[in-house]
């Protein structure tokens, strides 16, 4: 029985109408239930791993007819069927790794470490680089090849669980020493099969998540909602990487006066603020040939200005802070040593143990991120939206409910930033444009009087 309306399932979905509202239809496909019983009959054909399963039509509850109830039947029978079909490794494409939790972090204790501390929570190590899914994924460890380790790629707990799940690489526990398994040297090339039981046991995709999934901040492992936006986004296409955390606030770029003078003639300020009366009005009738004296005068509350460098450094707190920086597949060359600056960085946020964040945590987040003001192509009065848009500090929030994705952005807007005035000043010039200049009305060269607006006909 539904528990509300909303769950009715009594109630039939309509089908969408072509050129209707973009999003939702796209969402509202998105929910359709898969039509198991069409990838079913893909079972006895070729290339059945590169087909997509397909949404069909609901099988609703059952209203007491036997035709229903086959129906019924049939479906669950071919769910239960699709999802205990056993995926395999193709011999040609198959890649092991290993799973070492402890050895970066023996590693990272030696006197002569220099890695970063990143590196503690990568705990696969790839027996061979194959595949194009490397040069996104995983980080090589740097040192001489003679060196155990070294050389060979390491994989973070996210990374691996990504590619077991996608059925890319078969990690095992080990229970042989780990230069046995992965020798140095010129040996680098290991000898063991994929049935060679002996040296370790294959982990089915249930262990790798209870391998790999874990609290936050716990070594080597990572929260269910970060990986699920993980995973998300690599399967959207985005190259994905963990981001560095960052706990020295930003420093500030501007050079201290070199002598005494300089630091004296500093403190003056130069810029002219004007002066309010206690009474009367804010702008006081008189002479005024442009906007900009009379918004100047308008502008008593003090406005944001975003600044390189926050003037104040508010530290983020869990879980606002940045996980993850992404990068678009179409964009610049990407490189996992030396990647270009990130197109969007993304803090995730379970939906059940969080609230709506408040100013201070938005705007520690926000400082969390460098200074990235609006492009220069979009200046001019037709592209403020824009600008207005993109902000001066942008961030994405990934909120997961229950498994489902939903992405909000935060910026840094300059709405105090945008005159709007400035277009008229400069249009109309500093006498005030063709009416009205030096005060006078409509009826200067029309009835010739020395009066204003229509009391100048005689």
């Amino acid at each position: 029985m539904a528990f509300d309306d909303d769950d009715d399932l009594r109630v039939a979905r309509k089908p969408l109408a072509d050129g209707g509202e973009g999003g939702a239809a796209e969402e509202a496909l998105d929910d359709e239930v898969p039509d198991f019983s069409l990838f079913h009959s893909m079972f006895n054909k070729n290339n059945v791993s590169s087909k997509t399963i397909r949404k069909g039509e609901k099988d609703f509850e059952s209203h007491g007819t036997m035709a229903q109830e086959n129906t019924l039947e049939s479906s669950r029978r071919a769910m239960s069927d699709v999802l205990s079909y056993t995926r395999f490794h193709r011999q040609d494409v198959w890649v092991r790794g290993w799973y070492f939790p402890d050895w970066m972090t023996e590693k990272m204790d030696a006197p002569d470490n220099q890695l970063e501390a990143s590196w503690r929570d990568r705990v696969v190590v790839m027996e061979q680089n194959r595949g194009a899914w490397s040069k996104a994924i995983g980080r090589v460890l740097p040192g001489n090849t003679s060196n155990m380790g070294s050389g060979r790629l390491w994989l973070l707990p996210e990374e691996a669980l990504f590619l077991v799940e996608r059925g890319t690489v078969d990690v095992w526990w080990p229970t042989a020493e780990f230069e046995q398994l992965l020798p140095k040297g010129d040996a680098r090339k290991s000898t063991l099969g994929p049935d060679d039981y002996s040296v370790g046991v294959p982990l089915s995709l249930e262990a790798a998540y209870a391998m790999f999934i874990g609290h936050a901040r716990e070594r080597g492992k990572i929260t269910l909602p970060v990986y699920q936006v993980y995973a998300n986004l690599r399967r959207s296409g985005f190259y994905v990487l963990r981001a560095e955390p960052s706990h020295d606030p930003p420093k500030s770029t501007t050079a201290p006066p070199e002598t005494i003078w300089q630091w004296l003639f500093s403190l003056v300020k130069r810029e002219h603020t004007p002066t309010y009366k206690p009474f009367g009005p804010v702008v006081s009738p008189g002479l005024y040939r442009s906007y900009r004296s009379i918004y100047e005068r308008l502008a008593i509350l003090p406005r944001h200005k975003p600044l390189p460098v926050p003037e104040a450094h508010h530290t983020t707190e869990a879980p606002f802070q940045i996980d993850f920086h992404v990068w678009r597949s179409g964009g610049a060359p990407f490189t996992k040593k030396n990647p270009p600056p990130p197109d969007f960085r993304i803090a995730v946020v379970e939906a059940d143990a969080s609230f709506v964040p408040s100013l201070a945590q938005i705007e520690a987040l926000l400082e969390s991120t460098p200074y990235d003001p609006p492009n220069e192509a979009w200046k001019g009065p037709g592209k403020m939206f824009q600008r207005l848009k993109h902000g001066h500090r942008n961030v994405l929030v990934a909120v997961v409910d229950r498994g489902l994705v939903n992405y909000i952005r935060f910026g840094e807007g300059a709405f105090g930033e945008e005159m709007l005035y400035e277009r008229f000043d400069s249009r109309r010039g500093t006498r005030g444009g063709k009416k009205g200049g030096g005060g006078r009305g409509r009826g200067r060269g029309r009835g010739r009087g020395g009066g204003r607006g229509r009391g100048g006909r005689r």
